[in-house]
């Protein structure tokens, strides 16, 4: 066995605790839009219970500034640990994979780390790639827009202040709630991805390819099927997250003439059909779906997804576009005719 299956054995283990830790960022970031959420409430109950039109820019600038300082404190609390959390990240590559091979890999400077995490962006989204701060900063914008939108509706349809109050509870508690913790564990990992590329990047001399890996479950989207187990040049490949909520990784690809080729078997967790197990690190995505049975992968892929897989007239790679967009139904039936012409 190579030092890649102990290094995917290990990177995989390691990324559960940082989903685990960035789970934990995520409910720091909550209690403070649940004090932001009381703090509006309190000034809306303020107002009489027949909310009065003209009252609405005097609330509405009051409720502005509470919402503003509100995203800004959660932006100061993600951007705080940045430093330290990347400056980890690089240690725990460095560590890996030197205990994997028969090499002394150099950590990245902290300024490198430090420029490379405020300035490489989160390409998460087809064509908006902002970095960690302006992702935090249009999410504040865009989530005070909709906190005052929902109080002006509630007085143009003559809603009381009681049900105007419920109505931003239930914004606050449901749908900003999801959007803040999608991004925070977004943001965590890839500040994790940025610092292991720049470690790669260092150690240039022994490394320079790595592996995308990606989760063995259900829940892993098309574009992290199509992308585990592949290959990718380290100055020219995608890098995690592919979405929000990505909890992928990668490894490095070590050089043969110094892959220490550890005897022990290596795994790596999976979570199919029969149940949790440990799989070989040599099964890709799409190998360990082949082995779950149909109505696995049918919730997984889609009733016509899954024909189309089980079949073999499709292979998960086809699933999505080079740029990572997933293909229509209609395109992956379009698309039958190349896949088989050279059967």
């Amino acid at each position: 066995m190579s030092s890649n299956q102990y290094l995917i054995d290990a990177a995989t283990r390691h990324q559960i605790f940082l989903q685990r830790y960035g789970a934990g960022r995520s409910k720091e970031a909550v209690k403070m839009l649940n004090q932001l959420r009381r703090k509006i409430n309190a000034r809306l109950a303020q107002e009489p219970t027949n909310f009065q039109a003209q009252r609405l820019a005097d609330v509405l600038r009051d409720i502005t500034t509470l919402s503003q300082i509100g995203f800004r404190d959660i932006k100061s609390l993600i951007l705080m640990d940045v430093i330290d959390l990347a400056q980890s990240e690089a240690r725990f590559s460095v560590e890996m994979i030197n205990k994997a091979s028969t090499i002394s890999l150099t950590l990245p400077t902290e300024a490198a780390l430090l420029s490379a995490v405020q300035t490489v962006p989160m390409a998460v989204v087809k064509g908006i790639a902002p970095t960690i701060g302006e992702s935090l900063t249009k999410l504040g914008v865009s989530k005070v827009a909709q906190i005052t939108q929902a109080i002006s509706d509630g007085v143009i349809l003559g809603n009381t202040t009681q049900v105007i109050s419920r109505d931003v509870n239930n914004l606050v508690s449901t749908l900003i709630k999801r959007q803040v913790t999608s991004l925070v564990s977004t943001i965590i990992n890839h500040i994790s991805s940025v610092a292991r590329k720049q470690t790669y990047k260092q150690n240039s001399k022994y490394i320079d390819r790595y592996e995308w890996v990606s989760t063995l479950d259900g829940r892993t989207t098309f574009i992290c099927m199509s992308r585990d187990g592949q290959f990718y040049n380290v100055d020219e490949g995608p890098m995690p997250p592919a979405h929000f909520a990505c909890r992928s990784t990668t490894v490095p690809k070590i050089r043969p003439e110094f892959d220490l080729g550890f005897d022990t078997k290596s795994t790596r967790p999976s979570l199919g059909s029969d149940g949790p197990e440990q799989v070989s690190t040599k099964t890709t995505y799409s190998g360990w779906l082949r082995n779950q049975n149909r109505e696995f992968i049918d919730e997984a892929l889609g009733i016509e997804r899954s024909r189309l897989f089980r079949s073999g007239a499709l292979t998960l790679d086809k699933f999505v576009d080079p740029t990572g967009r997933v293909y229509t139904l209609k395109e992956l039936e379009g698309m039958r005719p190349l896949v088989l012409s050279d059967i």
